[in-house]
């Protein structure tokens, strides 16, 4: 009996544990973009990472001055803005970074997009394979 006892106490302690570790674990992550497959992947911490198929992607339009508004949904950090937000274009997916001034419009069958990368020249290098599908 004890030993059933002395079971359940250590999980009672460690499954709250094991979830704090790996809650710390993914906040200390970088949000990221990367390219796969002809997918276009988001990384946020502590999010979903949507996908965004670059052959399903009309409309597109590389941008220096992007309106953004309140957020809907999603997570806004310093250098990170990843959800939906009110912007020029009315609600969009947004994955960016604010402090880069190089924007990434696009729309899918289901949503309109802005995004851009680590830098400018990132961002310029991403819209030409966007551009190129």
């Amino acid at each position: 009996m004890k030993k059933r006892y002395y079971f359940i106490i250590i999980l009672v302690i460690l499954i709250p544990i094991l979830i704090v570790t790996y809650l710390i674990k993914d906040s200390n992550q970088k949000p990221a973009i990367k390219i796969k497959d002809n997918e276009i992947i988001t990384s946020v911490p502590n999010c979903s990472e949507p996908t965004i198929k670059i052959d399903k992607i009309r409309n597109i339009k590389l941008l220096d001055n992007v309106e953004i508004g309140n957020k809907q949904v999603g997570y806004k950090e310093d250098k990170c803005y990843a959800g939906y937000f009110d912007t020029q274009f009315g609600t969009c997916f947004i994955y960016i970074n604010p402090n880069i001034h190089s924007y990434i419009y696009f729309e899918t069958k289901d949503d309109n997009c802005l995004i851009n990368y680590e830098n400018e020249e990132k961002t310029k290098e991403l819209y030409g394979i966007m551009n190129n599908k």
